[in-house]
Formats: C-alpha cells, sequence, structure tokens
C-alpha cells in the first residue's frame, strides 16, 4: 500500500477516533467538546460531500463521509443541550442568542458548502471533479478549526475548565487526521505551495493545541493518555 492509498484510509480512522472522543467528553463533561463554527462547517460538509456531492469514485470514502455525518450529527445534539451554557460562560449570550448564531451557521455553512463546487469547477487543478473541490475546502475548514480549538481553549481557560469536552486524545487524533495524512498528501501534489501554507499553518496550530492540552491535564493531576 502506497501512501497516495494510505494516508485518506488513516486520516478516515484518524478522524473518526477524535469525533467518538468529542462525543464522549460532550456527554461525559456535558460541554461542547467541538467548537460551534467548526461543527457548522463540518455538519454541512458532510451532509454535502455524503449526500448531495458524494465522491463517485470510492466506496471507501463513501462509507468515511457517511460515519463521519452519524458521529456529527450526535456532536450537533450534545452541543445544543450544553452550548448555550457555554456561550453564556464565555460570552454573556443568553440561550435564544446561541441557538439563533447555530442556526446561522448551519445556513452560512450550507451555503459555501453547495456554492463551492460550482465557483471552483473551471479551475483546472479540480478536474471538473466536485469531489477535488471538496479536499480542498476540507483543507482551508481544518484550519479554520485548528485554530478555533486553540482559541476555545483560551477562552473557556478564563471562566471554567478548558479541558472539558476536551482530551489529549481528541488534540492528537486531530493532528493526526490533517497534517500527517491528507494534509501531506495534497501538499506533495501542489507545486504552487498554496496548500503546503495552508497544511503547514494546520500543522502548527494542532501541535499548539496538543502541547496546551496535554500541559493542562498534567496540571489537574490527571494522566492525558488515560483521559479518553
Amino acid at each position: 500500500m502506497n501512501f497516495t492509498t494510505f494516508a485518506p484510509l488513516a486520516s478516515g480512522v484518524a478522524w473518526k477516533t477524535t469525533y467518538l472522543a468529542i462525543v464522549y467528553r460532550t456527554f461525559k463533561d456535558k460541554m461542547p467538546g467541538m467548537p460551534l463554527a467548526a461543527l457548522c462547517l463540518n455538519f454541512a460538509w458532510e451532509i454535502t460531500y455524503s449526500v448531495i456531492y458524494p465522491p463517485a469514485s470510492s466506496v471507501i470514502l463513501n462509507i468515511i463521509n457517511a460515519v463521519w455525518m452519524v458521529l456529527d450529527v450526535l456532536i450537533v445534539i450534545g452541543t445544543l443541550l450544553y452550548g448555550s451554557k457555554d456561550f453564556q460562560q464565555r460570552f454573556g449570550i443568553n440561550h435564544n442568542i446561541f441557538y439563533m448564531i447555530f442556526a446561522m451557521g448551519i445556513i452560512a455553512s450550507f451555503g459555501i458548502m453547495l456554492s463551492g463546487p460550482s465557483f471552483f469547477d473551471s479551475m483546472t487543478i479540480f478536474h471538473h471533479d466536485s469531489f477535488e473541490v471538496a479536499k480542498f475546502i476540507a483543507l482551508v475548514q481544518n484550519l479554520v478549526m485548528s485554530i478555533l480549538f486553540v482559541s476555545q481553549f483560551y477562552s473557556r481557560k478564563k471562566v471554567s475548565n478548558p479541558i472539558a469536552g476536551q482530551s489529549f486524545i481528541i488534540a492528537f487524533f486531530k493532528w493526526v487526521g490533517t497534517p500527517m495524512t491528507v494534509g501531506l498528501l495534497q501538499t506533495m501534489s501542489d507545486p504552487t505551495g498554496f496548500i503546503g501554507v495552508i497544511v503547514g499553518l494546520t500543522f502548527v496550530c494542532d501541535t499548539w493545541y496538543m502541547i496546551v492540552i496535554y500541559q493542562e491535564i498534567k496540571s489537574q493531576k490527571l494522566s492525558p493518555l488515560k483521559r479518553i
């Protein structure tokens, strides 16, 4: 098995592990594990590219995307249950405004995902393939997500427990899921270097996040490797 085949499979396993850990910690700690904007983008991406624009060339990718979509539904449920309290603590936002922000985020995210293939279709680098566009959007989206996880950690640290809804397992497998697998693969296939910048920044943010989560868990006299 070469890296071209291995990278998507390893990424799929790593992200499924990340999602499962987020679901577990969300309901265990009664605190959303995924930042709201990241969740909206992920949820829209997975539905759009599992149901509306599925990858025509790979049954495995279809299965991976479908599993992500199901796990994202559980993360959405946890966020709807516990997100209002989190936003009240961090930003002083009441539950009505929280749900309005969530709805606006979902609408905006679906707008991006549904219009993306048409917008990028004329660019030869995507070979008129909507799923090639999906992979590009996912890489940019992952950078946004990585920044948001770091931001979420520091904003929660000011008002509550920064590892609530979080674990080193989440941080590690998120790091493996993009910059160390499919991110590297896409970087090698891009002669312009643009993807390399996106993936490099994602690597920096994910590494930063792993370090601060690890240190915080240790400071609370817990084991980073045993706290699922």
